[in-house]
């Protein structure tokens, strides 16, 4: 039977994802994503890309997002050298407030949806977002 009413929908897209996946990047806190990856049986080794070293959680790696006279193209190019060297890592992407964004030659949505990647956007306060939904696992 089709329904008659509208659906009551919220402006933010709230949407539990058992695991993040490829193509389909998933935003939470550094506060979230720690505890979120403490509740899989198996911890994937994940690397941030971010504009410092020093903004790296504890266990996590880093690929710079921004080089100093590096054109996107080549900053994109040594993410693609990370992904061959590191084909089951997990990519946090830094979009916390005062992180300059990665470098990429289109815009970061499309960029991020086109990687064969478990991707986790890495905000600052709330992981409430208009472009990719939050990774919250399932209460078991």
């Amino acid at each position: 039977m089709r329904r008659k009413q509208p659906l009551e929908v919220d402006e933010k897209w709230r949407h539990p994802l058992p695991m993040p996946m490829p193509y389909q990047p998933v935003c939470v806190t550094e506060l979230e994503a720690l505890e979120q990856i403490a509740m899989l049986k198996s911890q994937p080794r994940v690397f941030i890309w971010t504009d410092e070293p020093r903004r790296c959680p504890k266990g996590w790696d880093y690929i710079a997002s921004v080089r100093q006279g590096v054109p996107p193209q080549g900053i994109v190019a040594e993410l693609d050298a990370w992904m061959e060297q590191y084909p089951d890592a997990w990519l946090a992407v830094d979009l916390r407030d005062g992180v300059i964004p990665p470098s990429t030659p289109n815009s970061l949505e499309q960029f991020l949806s086109e990687l064969n990647r478990p991707i986790l956007i890495i905000v600052s306060s709330s992981s409430d977002s208009e472009y990719w939904p939050q990774w919250v696992l399932p209460n078991v």
